[in-house]
């Protein structure tokens, strides 16, 4: 079960009543989620059982406990990311908190660590990041075939053990917690595969292999958390067991931020992304953005588009992969043209796939997904997946959803028909060279 079988009301009400506690709706959903978080690595076994007390203090004593684990936690004691420290609580209220999370679907079974329900819960109780920085999760299923078309070739080409990815826009983590996974366990496809998927060697390889950035510094350490949780949980110890790796998260601005050493040019084989699509609202950033992406951002462009050119023109390796989940809306408005005209014709495209009629919970904007290399066009051809009709009802099961399911079989036929073509040239290839010479 996830968290998306509580309605969205129960979320807003619960919200509300703990604001008129502290003050504002900010600080109320990241009480209530820090209470599921805690719980979560309490649940899990992640901290020791001796940092459980009742009660709003009981909660900061974990949270204390949780960022003492590893570096990359220690933003769950900063009161610049969480109010928690700053903005008591009553107990009164603490108690309709705990009632909440106590009956929740969404912590996850003993054999689910990796957060996916505590990422879409931020999402539903942080009116502030699904309004003002337009967070919305992208699903597992979606996040495997964005994987499935970037990350995977390029672990083909630079080696399993090599190939570097980032989401830039990273949220609280859905994507970079699917390409750990793909790293740490590489996919068999037609060769032996060379790394194991089990112990520390292939978490720390993992560790190493994924980068997440984003605006919103709670959700970046969320993603830590995640990604800490999993590995711990993979090893069967604690979060302050784990060896001191490094875990590639920061909160950043990802167009602005050349400061930002997680944003180093040319370091990733594969940009993997579900950037935001709104326009900024505040006239300084949008200007600042505009400066920074002329090529793009012009008119009411969507935030979308700069990001495209954040990942093809800086952030990828030459030939790198880019893939992403974005708004269609460039292809209807002004604000595209020069995206479409201009821009988008000096790489290589891979794939462009209308996903408009795919039911994706949580996003009423139509969408596509584009794949491009960061080199120049080679060859005169494009993999495209259009859409003809949408789902002819919502589906029980998003991930089995009759458009879904038509868009990953063509995806799927297409890929094996190019590896058998490759095959066939390369055996041509190899005749040719044994052929005797006259």
């Amino acid at each position: 079960m996830t968290s998306r079988t509580l309605p969205a009301a129960a979320y807003d009400r619960l919200t509300a009543e703990v604001a008129r506690d502290t003050g504002d709706r900010r600080s109320a959903a990241l009480w209530i989620h820090a209470g599921g978080l805690a719980r979560h690595a309490h649940d899990h076994g992640l901290l020791p059982l001796d940092s459980r007390p009742p009660g709003p203090d009981g909660l900061l004593k974990s949270l204390e406990t949780l960022a003492s684990c590893h570096p990359a936690l220690a933003p769950f004691a900063n009161p610049a990311v969480l109010p928690v420290w700053s903005q008591p609580l009553g107990a009164a209220v603490w108690s309709a908190v705990d009632e909440f999370w106590a009956g929740h679907p969404g912590l996850e079974d003993e054999h689910l660590v990796d957060g996916y329900a505590l990422g879409d819960t931020y999402q539903l109780l942080s009116e502030e990041a699904r309004k003002g920085r337009a967070l919305c999760q992208t699903p597992p299923w979606i996040a495997r075939l964005l994987l499935r078309l970037s990350l995977e070739p390029a672990m083909e080409e630079w080696g399993p053990a090599d190939a570097r990815m980032i989401d830039p826009a990273c949220g609280t983590g859905h994507i970079v917690m699917a390409a750990f996974h793909r790293v740490r366990v590489p996919p068999l496809r037609g060769r032996r595969r060379t790394l194991s998927g089990d112990g520390p060697q292939a978490v720390e390889r993992a560790l190493a292999a994924v980068t997440g950035v984003d605006l919103d510094p709670y959700a970046a350490a969320l993603t830590a958390y995640r990604l800490l949780a999993s590995s711990a949980a993979l090893l069967r110890i604690r979060l302050d067991a784990l060896p001191n790796w490094p875990v590639n998260v920061a909160a950043a601005d990802s167009l602005l931020d050349v400061d930002e050493p997680l944003l180093r040019a040319g370091a990733y084989h594969a940009c993997v992304a579900n950037p935001p699509y709104i326009t900024p609202k505040n006239a300084f950033v949008r200007d600042r953005v505009r400066a920074a992406y002329p090529q793009v951002a012009t008119g009411k462009y969507s935030l979308a588009l700069p990001f495209t050119a954040l990942m093809l023109e800086r952030l990828a390796a030459p030939g790198g992969y880019v893939a992403q989940l974005t708004s269609n809306a460039f292809m209807k408005r002004e604000f595209g043209r020069r995206y479409i005209e201009e821009f988008l014709p000096r790489y290589d495209a891979r794939w462009i796939i209308d996903t408009s009629g795919v039911y994706i919970p949580g996003h009423g904007t139509p969408t596509c997904i584009l794949v491009h290399r960061s080199r120049p066009p080679e060859g005169d051809k494009v993999a495209a997946i259009r859409g003809n009709r949408g789902e002819p009802r919502v589906p029980q099961d998003p991930a089995q959803g009759l458009v879904w399911r038509a868009i990953e079989e063509a995806v799927e036929s297409r890929l094996a028909r190019d590896r058998f073509e490759a095959a066939l040239k390369g055996s041509i290839l190899e005749q040719a060279d044994a052929a005797p010479t006259m």
